[in-house]
């Protein structure tokens, strides 16, 4: 019998190091993928496999192996990549060639980080290539595509940030403030926005679906 797996990308950001015990726990699950360009702290846990890859050349799975859900939690700042094709080249591009990858050996659902906002025709160089990465993904002939994209993430970092501290201060006190179409902006916790993930991947239902950031409260809470 084919072994049921989970891939994850990103699985040492933010979000993904949420997601990796949540897929560990998840009896849906055979065995956890972890594609990465350098190895990670998973690589001894029982149920992980992880592989150094290029993300340009990613490899096809190994026989045997029926992808059921990939979850990709790529992401970065243009201030940390070090440039704007540096960054595009992680949120956009890595996130498009993981979804042809995908499409190509069949997965089942494909669930991926954007932002709040996003779209490919915004002045802010973050949330147009957000949205070209949603455009890019979403045309990539999946069964079954999941774009979440959640507002200010709270949550621990490997990196200080100080403007998403201070917009965390502020989210926290005015948030309860926020309704109706205004409630998508209140901050998300990480741990919130991996649950949601599952959640999606779960379902898998056909098409390509927009998820907000209130909405991804609901589904993670």
């Amino acid at each position: 019998m084919a072994k049921r797996v989970a891939v994850i990308v990103g699985s040492t950001g933010a979000i993904g190091r949420q997601l990796m015990p949540l897929l560990l726990a998840s009896p849906r699950f055979d065995n956890i993928v972890v594609l990465h360009h350098r190895p990670t702290q998973y690589a001894e846990l029982p149920r992980v496999k992880e592989r150094i890859v290029d993300f340009s050349r990613i490899p096809p799975p190994p026989a045997g192996e029926d992808v059921e859900a990939v979850f990709c939690c790529v992401g970065t700042t243009q201030k940390k990549a070090g440039s704007t094709e540096a960054f595009q080249k992680v949120d956009r591009d890595i996130p498009i060639a993981l979804a042809k990858w995908a499409a190509a050996h069949s997965a089942t659902a494909l669930v991926a980080i954007s932002s709040v906002d996003a779209r490919a025709t915004a002045r802010s160089v973050y949330l147009r290539t957000k949205g070209e990465m949603e455009s890019g993904v979403a045309g990539a002939g999946l069964r079954s595509v999941y774009i979440l994209r959640p507002s200010l993430l709270a949550g621990e970092r490997d990196e200080f940030r100080l403007a998403e501290r201070i917009g965390n201060r502020v989210l926290a006190v005015i948030g309860p403030l926020m309704l109706g179409p205004l409630r998508k902006y209140r901050a998300i916790h990480t741990k919130t926005v991996a649950r949601g993930m599952l959640v999606c991947a779960e379902r898998a239902a056909p098409g390509v679906h927009i998820v907000e950031s209130d909405a991804i409260q609901e589904l993670g809470t």
